[in-house]
């Protein structure tokens, strides 16, 4: 018990209350100091085991034997047979620890960003903080209440973030996300207070239902105890939905494009980032590893959503003209291959489980490099915007010629993001569609047509705003400065570094997704199906 996952979940709420206290021209150099310590901190998550098991990436270990955890006992309430416990309690394995440094980071670079920040700067600081324990303590949380907890608290910043300081339909946008996300969080707390009914009704015991471990260790023999099939389905569905939504995954992806439209340039990197991992997050996590009966019974329908979400966002991209929705809608695209991977892990048909880990892996992947990749593209945009006060791609020409470094480190996030070797959307596109192969063949060769339609529109893109002559217009348009080059250089290497190597990031996960697949295959080996 280190205490070391409390200081990075709660650290920025600090830095908060320190911002407004402070004067208004430090608070951004002053929220750059908590958010850089606390990245600082965060990569101790990936050093300190590998330093003290001398390289060994199985010391993570998996959501039974986390290596990092946090305990104490929070809310213990007795009502005759009812007993209601709630621990705090956090922890981090290699499935979490990585999506902790992505957000510790894009936070990090997300605050050196926002240097257009002129209206109420600190309470807009104060609240990218706050945002930064939210998202901290639902990929640390192992309880499901914390969970539910924080899933909450972030929404409470966001908001206020789009609402504030958006563009002119902010408030439609940030309402829109509010009530979406509002929704997905009830349905997301029947389903937990199902399964912990569920769960007691079978044992006899109403107690620590709620703690992460009692529950997974419990999850692992749901048909031995007398939970159902159709219970898991009853439960995975109604816990699905609230990260359905976040994903976001058809037809729940209408919030996105309004939200990161109005948005302010950090809040899409983050919302782009970060925030959409966690509905991935929280579906592998808990939806896969709590309820692999329920998830192996709904593989088939996800998959082909995730194939409508790839082929179906990639439509929408190739038709926009806002630069910015045009991401938005290619993450729609690229969040599909996170749902297609999922459902090869669960579905039918491979018997070989290193298919069913690879398209798990694969899809974990993606979490983290379209994290990278389309936070580069934000910024990228924000800096345009930030010269031009337009998104419209159809006004620009020829740019190259008066922005040779923005041109350049865009081109390099643009085909990242279409998925070029050597680069990390690539290894993670590979595996998803090399794992789910032998699972959906047919479903596999309808999304690979999702390449082309992206190299269509984001070379498109590129071709008609970047290069060719130039628009007069912008004869006096300037080049990005070098601290706006920061945040893109920086995520530049780390898209060329795991598109290279990406060996480090599937060590750190393997002991995790590999607990997940033996999880599966045992419960459907036990349900004869």
């Amino acid at each position: 018990m280190s205490w070391l996952l409390t200081i990075l979940v709660f650290l920025p709420t600090v830095g908060a209350l320190a911002v407004m206290a402070a004067p208004r021209g430090l608070s951004r150099w002053l929220s750059a100091v908590f958010t850089g310590v606390v990245f600082l901190l965060s990569t101790w998550l990936y050093i300190g085991p590998m330093i003290s098991s001398g390289g060994n990436a199985a010391v993570f270990g998996n959501v039974s034997h986390p290596y990092w955890v946090d305990q104490a006992p929070w809310i213990n309430v007795a009502i005759g047979s009812l007993q209601l416990k709630i621990d705090y309690h956090l922890g981090a394995d290699g499935l979490s620890i990585f999506m902790l440094i992505l957000n510790a980071l894009l936070t990090f670079l997300a605050v050196l960003g926002s240097g257009n920040i002129s209206k109420r700067q600190r309470e807009y600081m104060a609240l990218l903080l706050l945002l930064e324990t939210g998202v901290m303590g639902v990929f640390c949380a192992f309880d499901l209440y914390l969970f539910w907890l924080f899933w909450e608290i972030e929404l409470i910043p966001m908001f206020l973030l789009i609402a504030v300081w958006g563009g002119q339909r902010r408030e439609y946008a940030a309402w829109k996300f509010v009530i979406y996300t509002v929704l997905g969080s009830a349905v997301m707390l029947a389903g937990i207070l199902l399964l912990y009914f569920n769960l007691g009704s079978q044992t006899g015991v109403y107690s620590a239902s709620f703690n992460w471990l009692a529950t997974h260790h419990v999850s692992g023999n749901l048909t031995v105890l007398g939970l159902t099939m159709s219970s898991q389905l009853i439960i995975f569905l109604l816990i699905y939905t609230a990260f359905a939504i976040k994903l976001p995954m058809f037809p729940f992806h209408t919030w996105l494009p309004d939200a990161h439209t109005e948005a302010p340039t950090a809040v899409s990197v983050l919302l782009a980032g970060i925030l959409l991992k966690m509905g991935a997050y929280g579906l592998i996590r808990i939806c896969v590893d709590f309820m692999p009966s329920g998830a192996h019974q709904f593989a088939w329908p996800l998959a082909i959503l995730g194939v409508i979400n790839m082929v179906y966002g990639g439509l929408c991209s190739l038709v926009q003209s806002d630069m910015k929705k045009m991401i938005a809608y290619s993450s729609v695209s690229h969040m599909g291959y996170v749902i297609l991977g999922v459902a090869a892990a669960v579905g039918p048909g491979a018997t070989n489980p290193a298919f069913k880990e690879a398209a798990l892996t694969g899809a974990a992947l993606q979490m983290f490099t379209h994290g990278t990749i389309t936070a580069m593209l934000f910024f990228s945009v924000g800096v345009l915007y930030d010269r031009a006060h337009l998104r419209d791609i159809n006004a620009f020409g020829g740019l190259q010629a008066k922005m040779p470094r923005l041109t350049w480190i865009y081109s390099f996030a643009v085909l990242a993001s279409l998925g070029l070797p050597g680069l990390s959307g690539f290894v993670a596109e590979y595996l998803v569609y090399t794992g789910s192969f032998s699972t959906f063949p047919i479903l596999v060769g309808v999304a690979a047509f999702t390449v082309i339609i992206t190299a269509g529109y984001l070379l498109w893109m590129l071709k008609r705003s970047f290069f060719g002559p130039l628009n007069p217009k912008w004869n006096g348009i300037t080049d990005a400065s070098i601290l706006e080059m920061t945040p893109l250089i920086t995520l530049a290497v780390l898209v060329l570094f795991v598109g290279v190597f990406p060996q480090f990031m599937i060590n750190l996960l393997h002991p995790s997704l590999n607990n997940i697949i033996q999880t599966i295959s045992g419960a459907v080996t036990a349900s004869g199906r």
